[in-house]
Parts: C-alpha cells; sequence; structure tokens
C-alpha cells in the first residue's frame, strides 16, 4: 500500500462517488445524486487550493481512497491570538 498527496482531481472525484452515494440515500433531502462531472469540477477547482490537502491511498497503483485535510487559519481579535486548526 501506498499513501501520498495528490492533485490528481479526476480520481478523487471518481473515490468520492462511494461516500456521495451513501450521503445521498441517507439525506436524500439534503444532498444531490452523485454526478461525476460536477464532482469533478469541483474538486478541479479545490485540489489547488493551499488550505486543502488531498491524500491518497493505492494499492498496486489502483486508487483505493482518499483524505481531504483542511487546514483553517483564524485571525488574531480582541479575545484570542491567532491560531490555525486541522479539520478532516
Amino acid at each position: 500500500m501506498k499513501i501520498s498527496q495528490t492533485r490528481n482531481f479526476k480520481l478523487v472525484a471518481k473515490l468520492n462517488k462511494y461516500v456521495h452515494d451513501l450521503h445521498s440515500n441517507l439525506y436524500p433531502k439534503y444532498f444531490k445524486e452523485y454526478n461525476y462531472e460536477n464532482v469533478k469540477e469541483v474538486f478541479k477547482s479545490l485540489i489547488n487550493n493551499a488550505s486543502f490537502i488531498f491524500i491518497l491511498l493505492e494499492d498496486n497503483e489502483e486508487g483505493l481512497g482518499y483524505a481531504w485535510i483542511e487546514i483553517r487559519e483564524y485571525p488574531e481579535n480582541a479575545f484570542k491570538k491567532g491560531y490555525k486548526s486541522v479539520s478532516y
């Protein structure tokens, strides 16, 4: 198995189908049906955003899954010091 960072938005969009189908089946009121072309365009616009890191899991050069990590920055204000956090 191999774990690496990826910018392959087409593969991430393809791997997204399983989770998206789960969401749309459980919560059809909130989630649209999976549409590869639409999802691909969204990931194409997100994949090079410095706040997002996409980690790919592969076995024998076949993509099995991915993790989408978001680095959030919170600026300093009168109440708090500035800080960063990670969400996934």
